[in-house]
């Protein structure tokens, strides 16, 4: 433990120069990088890695750090460090005591959670010996420090306020407080908190893979259900499934419907209910592999269920393909595409369960998840969006630019294209306004927030600024 809290102390002050004050860019990698060699030679040290395997997950975790330097798409921004977080606890969770039953992998990701907050006094403890052991620091030598870090803010704070509160007193100490006049106290103050804040979190979750770990042996999963249950569920729900097939048929696939019918509303009238309909489906699918007795007939209606399944998600995916052809493009409605594609494929992998229950379901469902999502955010999403709104616009002359002002730099190219080319004088108007605003923000302070699609966006509409806008880019 003794050279890890060294290493923490470095990789602390590192994340300090990278993050603090900087917004998301090329830090994100260079953070990554060494983090999780740090992990990795942590897991390596408690002698328990039984599953190698376990860092492929590298993969998407760098890949989704690097997605950071080359796009600037606020909801991936946010989503990615939840989810590089999530990854490297599965990482952990996976090379150490695998599991693949969902059940035992939320208690270990909430055991990852909470346990190493009840080991922080003993972290520290050892952290105190560390520096103790050394700079070989004497008992005395201790107590004194202690007395030094109660005395010295003490004294500070009454020499300012008997300074405020009398002006002659003050100007004698006017020249001790110039030593500090180009120092920002606040801002020193709120680094030195964030990275203490930061050491204690990745302190204790070392500590705690070192020391607390100990190999779980979970109970083989013997939860049921009623086989009377799962034989009639899924027999409902076939039947009636099957009668909402056939409508869905008739009026999306053949247009047999009557004509009074605006197929935009009709359409978004019900895409996000049937996704989530189908999402339920594949949840009683698995559910009712948990039958006392596993039936010809349960796997027959599981499949069944599947096929329907899959007539739902089409029809989501032509109500949503119908309402866009009217309404535009909008990152959510391209998140619903992903969604259903993911839904399709993951189909796939239910499939073999239910014919082979002994599949490892869990396992073929996370790769699915984790690739799509990774390729997904390694996609151009805002470019993709105001291009296809850009080319509807040019064939109906129709388009809501509120959806294209997104404050994205990864769009900004077709914008100023849209802004020479259009006719459309309250476009014009509009797309100059906002690249006036956007400018007044967009901002790369160095080389730790750089950003390949910022860069390229602030060149670009840097002719578009008034005197009063600063626009800063770095060229690397």
């Amino acid at each position: 433990m003794k050279n890890f809290i060294k290493y923490l102390i470095l990789i602390c002050i590192y994340n300090s120069i990278l993050f603090y004050g900087y917004s998301y860019g090329l830090n994100v990698i260079l953070f990554m990088i060494p983090l999780s060699i740090y992990l990795i030679c942590v897991l390596n040290k408690t002698n328990k890695v039984i599953n190698k395997k376990a860092f492929i997950l590298l993969i998407p975790i760098m890949l989704l750090s690097i997605s950071y330097l080359i796009y600037d798409n606020a909801f991936f921004k946010h989503t990615n460090m939840f989810v590089i977080t999530l990854l490297l606890t599965f990482l952990y969770i996976y090379s150490i005591n695998p599991t693949f039953n969902i059940v035992n992998l939320i208690k270990e990701v909430l055991s990852v959670i909470s346990e190493p907050l009840g080991v922080i006094e003993k972290f520290y403890k050892e952290v105190g010996n560390t520096i103790t052991n050394t700079f070989k620091i004497t008992e005395k030598t201790k107590q004194r420090t202690k007395s030094y870090l109660i005395i010295i803010p003490v004294v500070a704070l009454v020499l300012i306020l008997l300074s405020s509160a009398d002006e002659i007193f003050g100007n004698i100490f006017n020249k001790i407080f110039k030593i500090f006049e180009n120092i920002n106290i606040y801002n020193l103050g709120f680094r030195i908190i964030y990275i203490i804040a930061l050491f204690t979190y990745l302190g204790v979750v070392t500590y705690f893979i070192l020391n607390k770990y100990e190999k779980h042996e979970y109970k083989k999963d013997d939860f049921k259900v009623d086989n009377y249950t799962i034989k009639t569920l899924l027999t409902i729900l076939n039947a009636i499934y099957i009668v909402f097939d056939i409508i869905q048929i008739k009026s999306l696939m053949l247009h047999q419907v009557s004509s009074n019918i605006n197929y935009a509303e009709y359409a978004r009238s019900g895409f996000f209910q049937l996704l989530f309909i189908s999402i339920l489906n594949l949840a009683i699918v698995l559910i009712s592999k948990r039958s006392v007795e596993d039936t010809k007939y349960n796997k027959i209606s599981g499949l069944v269920m599947v096929f329907l399944t899959l007539i739902i998600i089409i029809s989501s995916f032509l109500r949503m393909n119908m309402y866009e052809s009217v309404y535009g493009y909008t990152l959510l409605r391209l998140l619903v595409y992903i969604s259903l594609i993911t839904e399709t494929i993951l189909l796939v992998p239910t499939i073999i369960y239910i014919i082979k229950p002994e599949t490892k379901i869990l396992r073929y469902y996370m790769i699915i998840i984790i690739s799509i999502y990774t390729i997904t955010s390694l996609l151009p999403i805002n470019y993709v969006i105001a291009k296809r709104n850009i080319n509807k616009y040019y064939k109906d002359g129709k388009i809501d630019i509120k959806y294209l002002e997104n404050y994205s730099s990864d769009n900004i190219g077709l914008l100023v294209n849209l802004k020479d080319n259009t006719k459309d004088e309250k476009i014009k108007n509009s797309l100059t306004n906002y690249f006036t605003r956007y400018s007044s923000r967009l901002r790369i302070k160095g080389f730790q927030d750089y950003n390949l699609s910022k860069n390229k966006a602030i060149k670009l509409i840097s002719k578009y600024k008034n005197n009063s806008i600063d626009i800063k880019w770095v060229d690397l």
